[in-house]
């Protein structure tokens, strides 16, 4: 895999630090790369970043802002952080980033922060840069539910990406969804040369269809629920099973608006990897739809969360396993 090198730097053009990263796919105008907080462990109001950590970071070299995917070494997902910066210069040896101070961050369950509102506003910017970073910020915080950091609208996209490492690695994945009703197999063979690496999947929306097909079991759903680590695990590890896969992927969780109880509310979701290697579960409880009169738009919300935060999970480990 190429590497480049990453510069940060303030908004007069001066470098603050510079890193090594590794690219993981481009776009004719986007990177996204792999790499390592090799720096010592700093605590953030929202965040501690420690040394290890891994990030996956996406630069434009037509918009006003950088996106970065933040998980612990051992690949607990921490959150999701994007600087508001003029584009970024892309070449193929080194990517530079001129930072504006305006961040957001959005951590595992959809909760948006807007940072250093009051730094921003004291850069000695012309009008018409001001105006960019302020509509950067609009779209990065209009955008962030459900669940847009990375956007899925973004390219590369993560199931593109995921098509990418999967065809290298010449593995091939099964997904079982539940609340999702099929939206994670829908964005995987939306990538043109998909059946390359995608098997098949289950939606197994009824009890009955996890038990009887995906061999959950029954005192599994009797017990924890649809919604929980074990079904989600045995969700992951029945899909692999029955096709054969190398990697099973699934989601079971409360898309809403109704279903919800004070011990699993609305949105409450379970997404969960089996691979070879391992076995991988994340909670999140997405914000998204809370105070929305429209619950509709709030299912909608958090089924496109799930499917988003499904494919990062298994962009993660692809990305671990094939460049560490």
């Amino acid at each position: 895999m190429r590497q480049v090198i990453v510069r940060k730097l303030d908004h007069t053009g001066r470098e603050v630090f510079a890193y090594p990263a590794r690219v993981v796919a481009r776009a004719p105008q986007a990177i996204v790369l792999s790499a390592r907080w090799d720096r010592p462990p700093m605590k953030l109001e929202y965040v501690c970043l420690e040394t290890g950590d891994r990030w996956l970071e996406t630069f434009y070299a037509d918009r006003w802002y950088n996106l970065f995917e933040i998980r612990s070494a051992d690949g607990l997902l921490k959150g999701w952080y994007a600087n508001v910066t003029r584009p970024a210069r892309i070449t193929d040896d080194e990517v530079c980033a001129e930072d504006l101070a305006l961040d957001v961050w959005v951590d595992p369950d959809g909760r948006v922060m807007v940072l250093d509102e009051d730094e921003f506003a004291a850069l000695p910017l012309d009008d018409g840069e001001r105006a960019a970073a302020r509509e950067a910020l609009r779209v990065l915080v209009d955008g962030a539910g459900p669940l847009r950091m990375p956007p899925s609208v973004e390219v590369p996209a993560p199931e593109a990406v995921v098509g990418e490492l999967l065809r290298a690695r010449g593995l091939t994945l099964a997904v079982a969804e539940s609340c999702t009703g099929g939206l994670v197999s829908h964005r995987i063979t939306n990538v043109p040369g998909s059946s390359d690496y995608y098997l098949g999947s289950v939606t197994s929306y009824a009890n009955a269809v996890k038990e009887r097909v995906l061999g959950v079991p029954g005192d599994v759903l009797a017990l924890r629920g649809a919604v929980s680590r074990e079904t989600a695990l045995a969700m992951a590890r029945g899909v692999r099973r029955l096709l054969g896969a190398d990697l099973g992927l699934s989601v079971t969780g409360i898309a809403g608006p109704g279903g919800g109880t004070p011990q699993k509310p609305v949105g409450l979701v379970y997404i969960a990897l089996a691979a070879p290697d391992g076995e991988w579960v994340e909670e999140h409880c997405w914000q998204w739809g809370r105070g929305v009169r429209d619950g509709a738009d709030e299912r909608l919300a958090n089924k496109a969360a799930s499917a988003e935060a499904a494919l990062s999970l298994l962009c993660a480990y692809l990305v671990e396993i094939s460049y560490g």
